[in-house]
């Protein structure tokens, strides 16, 4: 019995949260990486009344959230809607990308508004009862409760109302409904304010039972992905019915004693449902790559010469090179993680030309630096068999992870690759026997003495690390250019034109995806030699969306846009020293501004500018939102 209502609030729970983001993305055709924050908006909501009305009673303080908790969610999501879903309403790459820089701006606004240390709230509905043999609290059937009324809720408002035929039929097909007569614009703005709205209402039901914390939300999407990638995208019924399936897992794991490993479980199930069901359960496929992810690039024909690319880049490294006899040994420990950074950020890109961007290469980083440290520690290995050996063991888990994978498409591979990740992180800290659990795995030796040279040295460190980054970025600068390199590219701008003329884009795929592990993984070796430790806290969600904002902020046209992206991020960083919480704040409005005003990154502009400079030639068309060919 305990089992049954366990399920029975889980699913519930599960329902609520991620049914507002199917409906989102069935009307918008975005996933709204922010959906976590409302429903941390929720939980500080709950919060604060509760903290400003010390006489009242708890219960009543709670049917007040229940009611101000979805009406603030609902406005939060209708301004969202207006200044970010609207301007990229053509570009749903580009909403979704935003969105992620939203979800790090509200977290860090929270952390300096109510500090970072966790909130505690007292049960809010106090009791229980017994159910032949289970518990019951009152909290918990309240949560039971509000899921099956919002379920009746929503379905009601969909079937029997004028506004909810509206939404079906924008989500079946907006521009038939365009000719129908209805305002499309008006349905995006209740769609998102009904998504946020539940959302919200999930954190106030959930904050008594979880603590109330700024990263409260990033926690739960990981949850709300899971569900609505294994029941459909745009699926409400299959939102639904993966919330039951996971309700009903999640409890019988739970009450078995086993709920350490709840995250891989689920993503396992998850990775074997996308084997066999590419879109999910119930689901649709995403919108195709020529809408919106590859539009034209007003600085196409703003072209370079090859002779100022070459001084350009021999410029580049000679100041690279000279950067550890000028600078201080912090600066240059600095330099160090810059260059093991540069090799990521650059494989990134290879494995982004593929049309697909991945949020496990962080994961792939980890892989390297664990196998560095299991074969240092157990087998005694030579760092110099040990780098090359932390690539292939990258790519060889790549492989594995891209067979269930690779056969989504868009939305459906990134938020698979992020839940992969994360059960992949969770393994790290849960088989503490072999992976030294959160407290990772400690002293480490850097690589051994080579040509006299002790790499316990800092700057000789640093000098070995700017010459694998050098190999590294000209080994994956040939791939680009090479056949199978454009190929990938023009595969990626056409899946079905290039299926067609008989390109095997499952293959090439797969190939971009494990040769930008390969160096991720390279990468890590150097990053756990360098640190002299190994553990799960290093390989963080925002340690990742760093990468991801080099990227975007860079442009990925060249191998330029990366390393200018990552480049403007560790100044960032490090102007900030002190004040670590305003840096996701910066790092998360630069890629919105970026992508609202500058989608093809400062690559793109810089490209255009110096083409005026030096070839004298016109900046060309004016940038226009959604021009962008620099995240294909």
């Amino acid at each position: 019995m305990q089992i049954l209502i366990n399920f029975l609030s889980l699913s519930a729970f599960y329902g609520l949260f991620a049914v507002g983001l199917a409906l989102v993305f069935g009307v918008m055709k975005v996933v709204n990486f922010a959906h976590g924050e409302f429903f941390m908006v929720g939980g500080y909501v709950l919060w604060m009344l509760v903290a400003l009305l010390p006489g009242v009673p708890l219960w009543l303080v709670f049917a007040g959230a229940l009611v101000l908790g979805p009406l603030v969610g609902a406005v939060m999501g209708i301004l969202v809607e207006r200044a970010i879903f609207e301007p990229t309403s053509k570009d749903a790459f580009g909403g979704f990308i935003a969105s992620l820089g939203l979800s790090y701006v509200l977290q860090a606004l929270v952390v300096l508004c109510f500090g970072v240390v966790s909130k505690s709230l007292p049960v809010m509905i106090p009791g229980q009862i017994e159910i032949f043999g289970g518990t019951l609290t009152w909290q918990r059937l309240v949560v039971i409760l509000c899921g099956l009324v919002m379920m009746v809720a929503l379905w009601y408002f969909l079937a029997r109302t004028s506004g909810g035929r509206a939404v079906r039929a924008a989500s079946q097909d907006r521009n038939a409904a365009l000719l129908q007569g209805i305002n499309l614009r008006r349905v995006r703005m209740v769609t998102m304010a009904i998504g946020a709205a539940m959302a919200a209402l999930s954190g106030v039901l959930m904050a008594s039972v979880i603590n109330v914390s700024p990263y409260m939300g990033l926690e739960a999407i990981w949850k709300a992905f899971i569900v609505v990638i294994v029941g459909g995208l745009g699926s409400i019924p299959g939102a639904i019915l993966a919330a039951t399936l996971f309700g009903l897992i999640d409890s019988i794991v739970t009450t078995l004693g086993f709920g350490q490993y709840v995250i891989i479980i689920d993503t396992v199930i998850m990775l074997g449902v996308l084997t066999f069901f590419p879109r999910g359960l119930l689901g649709r496929e995403a919108p195709p790559l020529d809408q919106g992810q590859v539009q034209r690039d007003p600085s196409v024909g703003s072209r370079i010469s090859g002779r100022v690319s070459l001084l350009l880049t021999l410029a580049f490294l000679a100041a690279l090179a000279a950067f550890p006899f000028a600078a201080s040994a912090y600066y240059t420990g600095i330099g160090v993680l810059f260059l093991i950074n540069l090799i990521l950020v650059m494989s990134y890109r290879t494995v982004t030309s593929m049309g697909g961007w991945s949020f496990a290469h962080i994961t792939m980083l980890a892989i390297g630096g664990y196998t560095m440290a299991l074969l240092q520690s157990h087998l005694g290995l030579s760092f110099w068999a040990i780098l090359p050996l932390s690539g292939i063991v990258a790519a060889g888990l790549a492989l594995i992870i891209a067979v269930p994978v690779m056969r989504t498409r868009q939305f459906y591979f990134f938020l698979s690759t992020f839940a992969a990740g994360e059960a992949i992180r969770q393994c790290f800290i849960q088989f503490r026997g072999t992976f030294g659990g959160i407290e990772g795995i400690p002293f480490l030796a850097p690589p051994e003495d080579l040509f006299g040279l002790s790499f316990y040295d800092p700057v000789n460190f640093y000098l070995l690390v700017l010459a694998i980054c050098v190999i590294s970025g000209g080994l994956l600068y040939v791939f680009d250019i090479s056949r199978t390199g454009r190929t990938i590219k023009a595969m990626a701008s056409n899946e079905n034109l290039s299926a067609a003329v008989g390109i095997n884009g499952f293959a090439l795929k797969m190939l971009a995806f494990c040769v930008g592990s390969f160096f991720a993984g390279c990468a890590g070796s150097l990053f756990a030699a360098y640190n002299g430790f190994v553990a799960p806290t290093d390989f963080t969600a925002q340690f990742m969306f760093k990468i991801i904002a080099a990227v975007i902020i860079g442009g990925n046209r060249t191998f330029w846009g990366p390393v200018i992206g990552l480049l403007v991020l560790t100044v960032i960083e490090e102007a900030l020293t002190g004040a670590n919480q305003l840096v996701p704040l910066f790092w998360g409005l630069i890629i919105i501004f970026t992508v609202l005003f500058i989608p093809s990154g400062l690559e793109g502009l810089a490209r255009r500018v110096l083409t005026r400079l030096v070839n004298g030639k016109s900046l060309g068309a004016t940038y226009r939102r959604g021009d962008d060919a620099s995240r294909a």
